[in-house]
């Protein structure tokens, strides 16, 4: 136990949490209607604030990307990361999905074009990743209290802005894991976002390096 626990511990935490913001999202577009993005992000919220102190809480494969080109991870680290991510997302879809009696997945809003889909996953994915770059790998805000708070809220806030035009996945965890969970519907569309989702993670981690000051680069409650 002592040496999964060291091998896997963290990667283990990452693929609770991405059950817990998955399964939330099942529950909560299928009950919650247009409201869906409040207990989304509170449910993120909570994760991030249980698993930080454990594996950094990313919860999502951009943001590990992000922390990788950060230099705050290894490659192994990464990959490890997202198969947990993915395998925790696609479980916590199902059980949501069963348990709400539907299975969501994302698609491109009515009256918009696929271009304007994954543009607006790829600011707003950049939008997310740049902030939990900030409030939890800046040295400037070392021991802060509200870096979970920040990362729910841009959730939400991303979710009510764009939800009705890509779907709000922001997280190719989420993408992948709703179209496997409806036994692979719209897979392209999502394989799509879950590449935006990537690109917008890898701007985030260019423009911080920009923005940073050397000496901000030594915080590590996300590593």
């Amino acid at each position: 136990m002592q040496d999964f626990r060291r091998k896997f511990g963290k990667a283990t935490m990452e693929l609770v949490g991405t059950f817990i913001l998955l399964f939330t999202i099942q529950l909560a577009v299928s009950s919650a209607g247009k409201m869906a993005p409040v207990p989304i992000g509170l449910a993120l919220m909570s994760a991030v604030y249980a698993g930080g102190p454990i594996s950094g809480a990313h919860y999502n494969p951009a943001v590990s990307l992000a922390v990788f080109l950060r230099g705050k991870s290894t490659l192994h680290e990464m990959l490890i990361y997202w198969a947990f991510q993915i395998a925790g997302g696609f479980v916590g879809a199902c059980l949501g999905g069963i348990v709400g009696g539907d299975h969501a997945v994302a698609s491109v809003g009515n009256g918009y074009f696929l271009g304007q889909a994954l543009l607006a996953e790829v600011i707003w994915t950049f939008v997310l990743c740049f902030v939990v770059l900030g409030v939890a790998t800046n040295s400037a805000t070392e021991g802060n209290s509200f870096f979970g708070a920040a990362i729910g809220l841009t959730v939400t806030a991303g979710a009510f802005s764009i939800g009705g035009i890509s779907g709000g996945a922001f997280n190719p965890a989420v993408a992948l894991s709703l179209s496997f969970a409806k036994h692979l519907s719209n897979i392209s569309y999502s394989g799509f976002v879950a590449l935006a989702n990537l690109l917008g993670g890898a701007l985030a981690a260019a423009i911080f390096y920009f923005v940073a000051a050397p000496e901000e680069f030594t915080y590590d409650r996300i590593a």
